[in-house]
């Protein structure tokens, strides 16, 4: 924290040295040619569209279970969102499940990677031809078939928000696997307003986040793996399965109730252990009367009212873990 004590010390708040000394960090954390922080995930995704440079009105394709900003920021961007359904076993879009909206003439894909969940088929989702964006937000560190989250696509957003794999308290940055991509976008970041731009303050958050990224994920992988085994021994409820053979973060802990998620949400109410739906904050929760829409979002429909989140943070201490893959175990 000593870098946060310093901004304040030296009344350094807005952007600046350690804004510059957090977009080094972060380009070297993810293997990206250049980044920028902005105040939030909504400013940079805006910014990635019009780098792409789609004519207005646009169609965009995203997964029905994206976060809600996603939604929000398409459409102040005036862009018109078209969602894909997801695979069942990922909660990620898939190639499968976006080809419709290929068909039905989307111009970019923007690729939500929940709980550190990289689509498996990623690489067929980019052979689709057309500009692709993936949200790092909670995948940010993990690797599919050896390459990092965040360069498959045109672009990354990599958001530090609250529930994100790390936070500075808001923010977000826009990363460019590509030095070409990046060397074009430079004209549009020149003329990006000072008050867009991710203060040092922040900044400085995000670097004591960074630098704590590593012991913090070996903690939560640790602690994942005794949740999975409650779940396992349960055998009432599913996890979302991962490929063994890759090393994808872990940013939460997401159980698919089989039924009666109310009476399990109770259950763990009782037991004092906080649990909410997983999908609360995203665009389904949006669409969700529009019968159109989600006629063929079945599976997205399904998980959007059966998942839940149980505490996994880094600060759990053993006697707390213990308790909660108890009630895990017990889940009714």
């Amino acid at each position: 924290m000593d870098s946060v004590l310093t901004c304040m010390v030296d009344e350094k708040i807005g952007p600046g040295e350690i804004n510059e000394k957090f977009v080094s960090e972060i380009k070297a954390f993810s293997d990206c040619a250049g980044a920028v922080i902005f105040r939030n995930a909504t400013t940079a995704l805006n910014r990635a569209l019009k780098a792409l440079l789609i004519p207005e009105g646009s169609s965009i394709a995203l997964s029905a279970l994206c976060p809600r900003w996603q939604k929000i920021a398409v459409e102040e961007a005036g862009f018109v969102p078209i969602f894909a359904d997801i695979d069942e076993n990922t909660a990620c879009i898939s190639a499968k499940t976006l080809s419709s909206c290929v068909e039905n003439g989307a111009k970019a894909i923007i690729v939500s990677e929940p709980f550190g969940q990289i689509p498996e088929d990623i690489e067929d989702i980019v052979s689709l031809g057309i500009p692709v964006i993936e949200d790092i937000s909670e995948s940010a560190g993990g690797t599919l078939n050896e390459k990092k989250a965040g360069s498959f696509g045109s672009f990354a957003i990599w958001g530090f928000e609250a529930n994100d794999i790390i936070t500075t308290g808001g923010g977000a940055a826009l990363c460019f696997p590509e030095k070409q991509k990046w060397e074009a976008f430079l004209p549009l970041f020149r003329k990006t307003l000072k008050s867009d731009i991710l203060p040092d303050l922040n900044c400085a958050l995000g670097l004591t986040a960074l630098k704590e990224w590593r012991k913090n994920e070996e903690i939560r992988r640790s602690i994942a793996t005794v949740y999975r085994c409650a779940i396992l021994q349960s055998r009432r409820h599913k996890i979302f399965s991962r490929a063994a053979d890759n090393d994808f973060s872990v940013c939460s802990f997401p159980i698919v109730i089989s039924d009666g998620v109310k009476e399990v949400l109770s259950f763990l109410d009782r037991k004092e252990i906080g649990s909410k739906l997983a999908f609360s904050d995203t665009a389904i929760a949006d669409i969700a009367e529009d019968e159109n829409t989600v006629e063929n979002l079945s599976v997205a429909t399904s998980l959007f009212s059966r998942t839940i989140l149980v505490p996994l943070y880094p600060r759990l201490r053993s006697q707390q873990i213990e308790t909660i893959s108890k009630v895990l175990a017990a889940l009714p």
